[in-house]
């Protein structure tokens, strides 16, 4: 059984998630606490009820998949529900939720509130170990096999001890996982939501980093390699960074350590990577304003056969090879979205800005003397009247304190 869970504010696009028309089939669960006829609203109130809360991420969205070894689905639910809830005691919480069908399995949401009444917070430290121990127990209730691998498998034991359930830690080391080697995961989550905002495929761009360390051997070398594949090397905050077409940086150590691992189990590590960078003045990463990405797909279009783009790599091109918001060096061009630079552009938008705004801006430009004889006419007009003019100092209500001069310059 595989579970995931995730701390956030709620919202629209939660429920919107909830509902995608991509599953085959999906059903709304019955809620808990909530009275919204729809998801969306049931989603909105839960986040009402959590405003009183001292967190800012009062939602908690859990699913849990059984395994297709597990005959009965439905039950392996149910039990891991009640596990986990006994486990973060959620048991009276409100909550929503969404069961998908996909590929002819099914598998379950819940969005939970993590705020009880009294505004207090339900804790849900280590909550992947201890999501893990439910699930485990649910495979050993449902008669797998063996249990799903997992890097936690010592500490799950350990606790399953604790708490009296021998006969599941028995089973999980009878069947090796404790002594097993840590499964590693191919992309943390953090790595695939960013795969799937910037559409670069995290594999690939690790073999490149890869093959471009290898075929050098110092760090110029390893620039231009790299160069040659249309990435570039940059200095972030924790060292070095490849930054890849969409402008994303990854931490070279861990690109390179990665990749070597996956390519033939011997990773290169992060003090090798560092040794051989050490000495190059890099430029710091967001310092190129995003010359990086017109670099990358100028090296796409002459990476391609013919000088053309290659795999849709030129769109937005036009046909030069520029892109369509760029001159040729990279640079933003006239038609780009800022709407151009230049010193005419710059006294364009000065004109078009509202009349007390120019007023405002000459004011401040104008000499002292004249502020002054400028502060005495408005002496006058607030001697006639109650409503305060620009500069003038008010009270809390707004009205005009008597006897003070407005503020100018």
């Amino acid at each position: 059984m595989i579970s995931g869970a995730e701390r956030g504010r709620g919202g629209d696009a939660l429920a919107r998630h909830l509902l995608k028309p991509e599953n085959d089939e999906v059903l709304v669960l019955t809620p808990r606490g909530l009275g919204s006829p729809d998801l969306i609203g049931q989603v909105r109130e839960l986040v009402a009820l959590s405003l009183g809360g001292r967190t800012d991420r009062p939602v908690y969205h859990v699913h849990c998949d059984p395994d297709p070894a597990i005959a009965d689905n439905d039950g392996a639910r149910a039990r891991f529900w009640a596990l986990f809830e006994a486990e973060f005691n959620l048991a009276s919480q409100p909550y929503c939720g969404a069961a998908h069908v996909k590929h002819g399995r099914r598998h379950e949401h819940r969005v939970y509130s993590l705020v009880r009444p009294s505004g207090a917070v339900v804790d849900v430290g280590y909550d992947y170990l201890r999501r893990e121990r439910c699930a485990r127990v649910v495979e050993y209730e449902h008669g797998m096999p063996v249990p799903t691998p997992s890097k936690h498998s010592r500490a799950i034991v350990r606790a399953l001890r604790e708490q009296g359930r021998d006969d599941v830690a028995a089973w999980m080391e009878a069947s090796g996982t404790t002594t097993a080697a840590r499964p590693v995961a191919r992309l943390s989550p953090q790595e695939r939501l960013i795969q799937e905002r910037t559409g670069v495929d995290l594999d690939g761009l690790r073999a490149a980093a890869l093959a471009a360390w290898r075929e050098s051997a110092d760090g110029p070398g390893f620039i231009e390699a790299l160069r040659a594949r249309g990435l570039a090397l940059r200095q972030g905050r924790s060292g070095p960074v490849v930054v890849d077409g969409t402008g994303t940086a990854h931490l070279a150590t861990r690109l390179v350590g990665a990749a070597a691992r996956r390519a033939d189990g011997t990773r290169i590590p992060a003090a090798a990577v560092r040794e051989r960078l050490a000495g190059l003045t890099l430029q710091t990463h967001g310092e190129t304003h995003g010359q990086d990405r017109g670099a990358h797909e100028r090296g796409a279009v002459a990476a391609a056969p013919g000088g053309g783009p290659r795999d849709g790599a030129g769109a937005g091109r036009d046909a030069g090879g520029a892109v369509a918001h760029r001159d040729a060096d990279g640079a933003h061009s006239e038609r780009g979205r800022r709407g151009g630079g230049g010193v005419e552009h710059a006294l364009d938008r000065l004109v078009a800005r509202p009349a007390a705004a120019r007023l405002r801006a000459r004011l401040r430009l104008m000499a002292p003397a004249a502020n002054r004889e400028l502060a005495d006419r408005l002496d006058s007009v607030r001697a006639r009247t109650w409503i305060a003019v620009p500069g003038m100092a008010v009270d809390i209500w707004g009205l005009p304190i008597q006897g003070e001069r407005p503020r100018l310059g």
